[in-house]
């Protein structure tokens, strides 16, 4: 199987292990998480928007993100709209929603796995309704041509 190599945002903010947020959450671009948030994270924004989360992290609410690689723990659902790793240190409780998923042995959640397919840029119905017109255009232009 050919694996397409990932592209990650550069980290822009850290959040170091001494570091307690209390409340709702929201960034934009990349972060790094090796303290505890209580509350709601989101990681959004850009379509490369990054969460990893160090040994020994916490958040204790539900985590919205583009892309994450965890290695902490989640007390709360996980709705990840790309790509989500979870390494061996990983302890999620709650349910995870998912593009792609990555699982590396030793990782724990307890809580239900749903994959959210990711969307194609590509509209088959647009493609169709393209195809038809070319289709009339060169059956047309060949009957003008045979007269």
């Amino acid at each position: 199987m050919l694996r397409k190599k990932r592209r990650f945002v550069a980290i822009t903010t850290l959040i170091d292990k001494d570091i307690v947020i209390s409340g709702d959450t929201t960034y934009v671009g990349g972060i790094r998480l090796d303290g505890i948030v209580k509350g709601k994270l989101e990681v959004l924004g850009k379509e490369d928007s990054l969460l990893i989360m160090g040994h020994g992290s916490e958040v204790h609410g539900d985590v919205v993100v583009h892309k994450a690689i965890i290695n902490g723990k989640i007390n709360g659902n996980i709705k990840s709209v790309d790509y989500l790793e979870l390494n061996a240190d990983a302890i999620i409780n709650g349910n995870i929603e998912y593009g792609i998923i990555e699982m590396h042995e030793g990782a724990i959640v307890n809580g239900t796995l749903k994959c959210k397919k990711i969307a194609k840029k590509n509209n088959k119905k647009g493609f169709k309704e393209k195809f038809k017109k070319n289709l009339q255009m060169i059956i047309s232009n060949n009957i003008i041509e045979k007269n």
